[in-house]
């Protein structure tokens, strides 16, 4: 037990700190217990008392306590249209609408899991292909008859996608084709292989201010709000170190 924290508090605070090693996790729940307790003496100090929420997930007394002091004591500036603008300026290309592809596919599904069961997908999606270079007007009726994906009854075709809606392999290798072309090689997912034909391609095209504006204020809103909700936290706690996991047994 250190500085009022038990080992058998931070032990019990582990399971929502998933980190790479005991050790971090340790260091994660100590410092989360930290913050509560010194949030909690501060709210008690202020005088504000527990008025937990009726929305769906119903809040404790104490973190009713904690978000009452937050509210009451964290406070920022309103973000202006400079500032939104200035954020605009300076990332343009977050502001953009994504490319939108018009293709195709046939999907030979595999657990890509198992070795074997991954290998006869590939030599059978690498046998289509085969034959699609030698004949690519084929790839409405092979996708017909032998894709694993309901797109099949429709010759393959997945309609107009952007990077989103689509396995990111099959993002990838779209980004990289030409329109008019079938992908060199099969293409793995998680869901199989995928012989894939690019139709057409609709480059994303920079928004313009008016139609992001709303959401560069809500995201500077939510910045400069965390900012200060966190300088607000670290100057209420004391300095670490946290205390350390307790040596491992061999039953632990």
């Amino acid at each position: 037990m250190s500085a009022g924290i038990s080992d058998r508090d931070i032990a019990a605070e582990m399971q929502f700190h998933p980190a790479q090693t005991r050790a971090a996790a340790w260091q994660d729940a100590a410092a989360a217990l930290a913050v509560r307790r010194v949030l909690l003496a501060e709210a008690a100090r202020r005088g504000i008392e527990a008025h937990p929420g009726t929305g769906t997930v119903r809040e404790t007394a104490e973190e009713s306590q904690i978000r009452r002091l937050i509210e009451e004591t964290v406070a920022v500036p309103d973000v202006t249209d400079e500032d939104c603008r200035a954020e605009y300026a300076r990332q343009p290309e977050r502001y953009r609408s994504p490319d939108l592809y018009e293709a195709a596919h046939i999907l030979i599904a595999a657990g890509m899991t198992n070795a074997a069961a991954r290998g006869r997908a590939r030599e059978k999606a690498a046998g289509l292909l085969t034959l699609l270079v030698q004949s690519p007007d084929r790839f409405a009726a092979l996708a017909h008859e032998f894709s694993d994906c309901p797109s099949g009854e429709s010759g393959g075709a997945l309609g107009q996608v952007s990077a989103r809606d689509i396995a990111p392999e099959l993002a990838s290798m779209l980004a990289a084709m030409a329109p008019g072309t079938i992908a060199p090689i099969p293409v793995p997912s998680r869901h199989g292989y995928h012989v894939l034909r690019l139709d057409r391609k609709s480059e994303g095209r920079l928004l313009p201010y008016a139609a992001v504006e709303v959401r560069i204020r809500d995201a500077l809103r939510a910045r400069a709000w965390a900012a200060a909700a966190h300088a607000f936290i670290t100057a209420l706690l004391p300095p670490p170190p946290f205390p350390a996991p307790p040596v491992a047994t061999p039953n632990q």
